[in-house]
């Protein structure tokens, strides 16, 4: 068995295994009988904001890759991004969204860099983002809590984006740690990681764009907490909103985990930990709302498969695909 096919065995496992958990410590047929009355109105409204969300996370990266002199037209990037989000809740295999996206600007464009950049921003924007929500929403309402270790991990997370944002725009540190990398890797990746992290510095003389693009991923992230405030809604539970403001990034940031297929099973077992064990709210239910949050994720994705059908060239992935970083 390959390294990439026992990765793939492990995610379906623990995905397995925590559903498994799940629906014998609840209940499977309590945890079904929570969508016997689902609100279908409620489901239609999430998927129409999670869609507006998928359009403004288009032209996020679509100005994160004007910005490295990528100009494509923006519904072509749209199809791109749908096609990511796609493959990302699909693909049960070691390629996700962020290669097949990376794979679709190399070959528009013919820079590999360039797309490598835009979609580590893309990605590490929405991370730093949702962290801070998660933080914020702790630091204003830490008074519920019981037990301050979510703030304390919280912290320890914001806290290292903000070293990993040093990184990247202090070239000098950079500089230090590239002359240790230098005697560890391999003299070709070692260039290509220099030339991909010389695209990602780039963005320090862009500040109008990450001012922007600042603003597009807390609209994002916003609306995606509404999404989970909206599968609550549709399966009858009707909690304050400020406890999705603080759980939601919190599951969001363990459901990314390259643990699980699609964060099946952590998204449902972080959400009975956060939202039973602290606000009450029955295990059963919060199981329910964090599966229809997912499967209106995986609606909202589904024209990013009819776009990557009818298009006429399918990516064939190899170690040029993310620059020969695998």
């Amino acid at each position: 068995m390959s390294r990439n096919h026992l990765i793939s065995l492990v995610k379906i496992i623990v995905s397995a295994s925590l559903i498994i958990l799940l629906a014998s410590k609840l209940g499977l047929k309590e945890i079904l009988s929570q969508f016997k009355h689902t609100n279908l109105n409620w489901i239609g409204f999430a998927i129409l904001i999670i869609t507006m969300s998928n359009i403004l996370g288009s032209l996020q990266w679509h100005l994160l890759l004007r910005a490295q002199n990528i100009n494509l037209p923006f519904m072509r990037v749209v199809g791109y991004y749908y096609v990511g989000l796609f493959f990302n809740n699909f693909l049960i295999g070691y390629i996700g969204g962020d290669a097949v996206r990376i794979y679709d600007i190399r070959k528009s464009s013919g820079n590999s860099s360039s797309a490598v950049s835009a979609v580590f921003l893309d990605r590490f924007m929405g991370f730093f983002i949702i962290t801070a929500m998660a933080l914020a929403a702790l630091l204003f309402w830490q008074n519920m809590l019981q037990s301050k270790t979510a703030l304390f991990v919280i912290l320890a997370i914001f806290l290292c984006w903000m070293v990993s944002f040093l990184f990247i725009f202090h070239f000098n540190l950079a500089q230090r740690v590239g002359r240790l990398l230098r005697f560890l890797m391999n003299p070709r990746i070692n260039g290509k990681l220099k030339e991909i992290y010389l695209s990602i510095h780039s963005y320090r003389d862009q500040k109008a764009t990450i001012s922007v693009v600042v603003i597009i991923s807390l609209a994002i992230q916003f609306i995606r907490i509404m999404v989970h405030y909206c599968a609550a809604l549709a399966v009858g539970l009707e909690g304050q909103l400020k406890y999705f403001f603080i759980f939601i990034p919190i599951i969001a940031l363990v459901a990314s985990l390259p643990i699980s297929i699609g964060g099946i099973g952590v998204r449902e077992g972080s959400g009975v930990a956060l939202f039973s064990n602290i606000t009450g709210f029955p295990p059963e239910i919060v199981v329910a709302m964090e599966f229809l949050a997912y499967l209106i994720g995986v609606t909202a994705a589904l024209p990013g498969g009819l776009i990557f059908i009818l298009r006429k060239e399918k990516p064939e992935f190899n170690d040029q695909t993310t620059g020969g970083i695998q």
